[in-house]
């Protein structure tokens, strides 16, 4: 038997046949079958459960996103109990056989040994924000099932052809475009979303790119298909105005953003940069907001304040046929990703 504390839940795990107690043998459909004590089976003692992961106190960041994912993850590790003992029940009923009763089994004692590494990890990194931002996507994304995960993921591609070339190719963060270069996006998320495209020049003026009434794609952007922004053989054009540090801003959302929407229909209209518009051009000053928090959109949103980038870099398996300038996933229980990617305008 093997015994673990975690959070004040002591976990008994043990494997079928190796030490738990048993009733006499029953009989299923003919078989001679062994009765398991599921009180010893699958052993939780939750009388100590003293708040779980919930009970860290997780909240430097962004407190609603992270109490959202830490209440799943401990949502979840109550399922798992409840299953294993469930499973055991079924078993002793003659409800599964003895080969999907030991495959589902150890699944479930897998994923439950996996609590003491993600718990200390988690409680370790408390002093590092960014550290402890990975370490509860770790935990998110090993104990919450797929199905039920808050998740998105961003794959965009920033494409430039300059004066000089006659194919355009994806650039990477800091690449120099000359004057006169034509650009373009492509956009790949793996749910449908809410895309909003902004561009920053070197003297701070703002210009939507994406959504736009002259750009027939519209919000929100179907999964899985990589979309050109702008679509055919259109592009946008770095003029010879502004000279310097170029930065794009990418938004992603499952759910509409109503103040969002309505910054960028002001900026379309020639308005100044306000609420959450004015929040996402704060990410790229992290000299003077050593403590940044996430951005936020909501409607009381202070107008001053820090604002990091929202979402995780990632190395996905499966690369989208265009090379990605930007990969994101969305963090633990997050459902935004906002992100910067800046290059480089010269002569």
């Amino acid at each position: 038997m093997k015994t673990t504390l975690i959070a004040g839940l002591t976990l008994s795990l043990v494997a079928c046949g190796g030490g738990a107690a048993k009733t006499p043998a029953g009989s299923c459909g003919g078989e001679e079958r062994p009765q398991l004590d599921c009180s010893n089976e699958f052993n939780y003692d939750a009388t100590n459960m003293q708040g779980g992961f919930s009970a860290l106190g997780v909240g430097s960041l962004d407190a609603k996103t992270e109490q959202k994912a830490l209440r799943e993850i401990d949502t979840e590790t109550q399922q798992y109990i409840v299953q294993s003992r469930r499973l055991c029940d079924e078993y002793n009923k003659c409800v599964v056989d003895r080969e999907t009763y030991a495959l589902r089994a150890e699944n479930l004692r897998r994923r439950m040994a996996k609590l003491p590494e993600l718990y200390e990890g988690l409680k370790s990194a408390a002093a590092d924000p960014e550290q402890q931002r990975k370490a509860l996507s770790k935990a998110y994304h090993e104990l919450v099932p797929d199905e039920t995960r808050t998740e998105l993921k961003l794959s965009l591609a920033v494409v430039a052809r300059t004066p000089t070339q006659t194919d355009a190719t994806t650039i990477q963060e800091g690449t120099k475009l000359p004057s006169g270069s034509r650009v373009s996006f492509s956009v790949n998320v793996s749910r449908a979303a809410y895309v909003y495209l902004f561009q920053k020049s070197p003297k701070g003026d703002l210009n939507v790119l994406f959504p736009d009434p002259r750009i027939t794609v519209q919000n929100p952007v179907p999964a899985g298909q990589e979309l050109r922004i702008p679509q055919g053989g259109a592009s946008f054009k770095l003029d010879t105005a502004d000279i310097g540090t170029e930065r794009v801003y990418v938004v992603a959302s499952l759910e509409p953003q109503s103040s969002l929407a309505q910054a960028v229909s002001g900026l379309q209209g020639g308005g100044a940069p306000a609420g959450p518009v004015a929040a996402l051009t704060r990410m790229d000053k992290p000299a003077a907001c050593p403590k940044t928090r996430a951005l936020s959109f909501e409607e009381d949103q202070p107008a001053g304040g820090c604002s990091r980038e929202r979402g995780l870099s990632f190395d996905e398996d499966a690369a989208p046929s265009q090379p990605a300038s930007v990969t994101a996933r969305s963090e633990a229980g997050d459902s935004v990703i906002a992100r910067v990617f800046s290059f480089e305008h010269t002569m």
